[in-house]
């Protein structure tokens, strides 16, 4: 059986005035999703467990059938993972978000969307004038980037344990009662100052200045971790697999778990993403492996933006380019499931994300209709189906002869 997962990043959300006390799910059209609701089987779950950060790591994880009280250490160390990063003993890696801070604020924490060949060249130059710290900057897609620290002897576990807030969790706020705290911080500190210097005066930023473009005026250092533990999906499942996104995180767990990471031109994270290139990549996959997990970032990005209209528009994108061409030709092939859900919810109301349960809606070989009519919060939470640990849903998708409510809320084998 072939098994396809496709993950709305951050697309779940809480019922907002601007959208007459809809949630975005419940305002945006959605038949795609709606459609496999219907002939499918629809619940509530948890990828977010209690007492861990809620983000696009720890939900990915449950997303890929991993339980993420055992294998999360940090979101640094998956994305290192992508870019074939090995870490030393004495070396952590840490997040490296290249944002915009103005009058004391984080006014961006995408840097304005920068683009990938702009950010490289920073991230060039920041490796060539940084040599003093104990850092190597590693570049990688648009604002997301990596920064490998070798701590002083006898500092690992300071820096290590540091304590570090996501940028995107301060929009608009004052970053400074944000920066790292702990007693590893002075040299995040360090780092952070010493790269607004550089960056100031950079010749990338003055064109972004010169042509109305937010300017990556420093870097921001979080999600610092060590390496994960983790069986591949062949030890786990007996599958091969692949793993189709613009964000290095999702690929990381994918590389981590044993999966191929394909690389699609034009794959952006945002609403200008290449919908039909991951669409025909991950399907070409599902021919010649077992499992393939399509990530579309843009509903999280437009929730972080604070926009409802936008995440409106992202959602409807995502089930008119990615859920309805992959539905119509799982269809016609016949011996494959598809899963649709959210990693998380991304509330538009607080621009960041959060814990709590998120529709799921699985069809295809095995799958008993629950006769559910939509794709939303509303909709799944009728079905009085609730999964409180997010990972075994992803576990039955893949391994049960026979998915209904009675198997689902079975502990996994």
């Amino acid at each position: 059986m072939k098994h396809l997962v496709l993950i709305g990043d951050g697309m779940a959300d809480l019922p907002i005035p601007e959208l007459d006390g809809r949630t975005p799910l419940e305002a945006s059209y959605t038949p795609a999703m709606d459609e496999v609701a219907r002939s499918g089987l629809t619940g509530l779950f948890c990828p977010i467990p209690e007492g861990l950060p809620a983000g696009s790591a720890v939900g990915n994880l449950s997303m890929f059938a991993y339980d993420p009280r055992e294998t999360f250490t940090g979101r640094g160390p998956l994305e290192a993972a992508q870019h074939g990063i090995l870490l030393e003993p004495d070396q952590v890696v840490f997040r490296c978000n290249l944002v915009t801070l103005e009058d004391g604020l984080m006014r961006d924490f995408t840097a304005g969307h920068i683009s990938t060949q702009e950010a490289a060249k920073l991230i060039e130059t920041l490796n060539a004038q940084l040599t003093s710290f104990p850092v190597r900057f590693s570049a990688g897609v648009s604002y997301r980037h990596l920064s490998i620290v070798t701590p002083a002897p006898g500092a690992l576990d300071d820096i290590a344990t540091a304590r570090c807030t996501p940028p995107h969790d301060i929009t608009g706020q004052a970053y400074a009662p944000h920066l790292p705290t702990g007693q590893g911080s002075p040299l995040l500190h360090d780092l952070i100052e010493a790269s607004q210097g550089v960056l100031q005066t950079h010749p990338t930023n003055a064109a972004r200045v010169s042509a109305g473009r937010l300017p990556a005026t420093s870097i921001w250092l979080w999600g610092q971790g060590r390496p994960p533990t983790m069986a591949s999906y062949q030890q786990r499942f007996g599958l091969s697999g692949a793993v189709i996104s613009a964000v290095d995180l999702v690929k990381g767990i994918g590389v981590c778990a044993g999966l191929e990471a394909i690389e699609v031109p034009g794959a952006t994270g945002y609403l200008d993403t290449n919908y039909r290139g991951k669409v025909s990549a991950a399907l070409a996959a599902l021919e010649r492996v077992d499992f393939v997990y399509l990530h579309v970032e843009a509903p999280d990005e437009a929730s972080h933006e604070g926009d409802a209209h936008i995440k409106v528009r992202a959602i409807e994108d995502f089930d008119a380019q990615v859920v309805a061409p992959c539905l119509e030709r799982l269809r016609t092939r016949g011996g494959a499931r598809l899963l649709v859900a959210p990693d998380h919810i991304t509330a538009l109301s607080t621009r960041t994300h959060a814990g709590g349960p998120v529709p799921f809606a699985v069809w295809g070989e095995g799958v008993v209709p629950d006769g559910v009519a939509a794709f939303s919060e509303r909709a799944a939470r009728a079905t009085d189906l609730l999964l409180p640990e997010g990972y075994v849903l992803a576990s039955h998708f893949l391994t049960a002869p026979i998915l209904d409510a009675g198997t689902l809320t079975r502990p996994p084998k």
